[in-house]
């Protein structure tokens, strides 16, 4: 079995490129692979602190993108040009205030929600899976028509609900894990593509 090293390759990249994290190169593999991040892109991130994902999109989108993040705690690695809300998604005012900063239709929405854990395995995966349908409902408001969106997801016995759910809005659902993933981790990636706009609630 694998042994997860603290100070890996992955590491050392993100301390050599000047990123927060090597949740980064989590994003970077999976917008590069499914190539739905492009130039001029408008792009929500939600759980973006401590600001990795942010610097990876806002290199994608570059200068004519739009970026916006949100995140409880505060962002204080805020690429230019990239807008940053601190907040809480699951607030109808602080998710009011991220499509206010989008100006428009998103191209893509990610998501790295994730609860603290408490230790209690049905109450961590029950918080999860509730960021979870929050970033779906968010999603389901933002996105155009063809849009995208990454989420992280945990395995857990409504792994199967969520993914229907994402297959039920996208034309296009795969889950993966990225190289970066530390040795060990259940940590999924939702990668759905080709949003289909609907009229109805949830």
């Amino acid at each position: 079995m694998a042994t997860y090293e603290p100070r890996d390759k992955y590491y050392r990249k993100a301390r050599e490129r000047g990123l927060p994290s090597r949740a980064a190169f989590k994003l970077e593999e999976l917008i590069e692979r499914a190539k739905i991040a492009p130039r001029g892109a408008r792009i929500a991130d939600l759980g973006c602190a401590p600001g990795g994902w942010l610097a990876i999109l806002a290199r994608a989108a570059g200068p004519a993108g739009r970026i916006v993040g949100v995140d409880l705690a505060r962002c204080t690695n805020v690429p230019a040009g990239v807008i940053v809300i601190t907040g809480d998604i699951l607030d109808r005012a602080t998710v009011e205030r991220v499509i206010a900063g989008l100006g428009g239709a998103a191209d893509l929405v990610t998501s790295d929600l994730a609860p603290k854990l408490t230790g209690i395995a049905m109450r961590d995966e029950a918080r999860s899976h509730e960021l979870l349908i929050a970033a779906r409902q968010f999603a389901r408001r933002v996105l155009r028509p063809g849009a995208a969106m990454i989420a992280k997801v945990f395995m857990g016995k409504e792994f199967s609900r969520i993914v229907a759910e994402f297959e039920r809005d996208f034309e296009s659902v795969a889950v993966t894990r990225t190289v970066a993933t530390r040795p060990g981790s259940s940590e999924l990636y939702i990668v759905a593509k080709r949003f289909r706009r609907r009229n109805e609630g949830r």
